[in-house]
């Protein structure tokens, strides 16, 4: 597998392609791992994730699944958590935006 082409092929795409190939992906995945469903869950969620996000779900999985067919599970289980990490700083800045949002405080500041 050629992951830097295929990672250029996938910059190429429009941002609603890359998000619904990255929500398929996931939606495959979701069974292989809870971080898979977590991630499918948020993608899901969230109808403006960034797109460096996108990018960096797309490379984590094409990894994963390289590092695996090679037979390093353990490296796998690795690049997984890392994808794990990003999964919770993305939750947290969504409650965190969510918070503001619904803040009175903050709306009033804002006016």
């Amino acid at each position: 597998m050629d992951i830097p082409k295929q990672i250029e092929y996938f910059k190429a795409l429009s941002y609603d392609i890359k998000r619904n190939k990255v929500l398929e992906m996931l939606k495959q995945l979701q069974w292989t791992h809870e971080i898979f469903a977590m991630f499918y869950k948020t993608v899901s969620d969230i109808d403006d994730i960034p797109e460096n996000i996108l990018m960096y779900i797309y490379q984590g999985i094409l990894e994963v699944a390289e590092e695996i067919s090679a037979g390093n599970k353990e490296e796998a289980q690795d690049k997984i958590k890392k994808m794990a990490d990003v999964l919770m700083m993305i939750r947290k800045q969504e409650e965190m935006e969510k918070e503001r949002e619904w803040n009175p405080e903050e709306l009033l500041k804002g006016m």
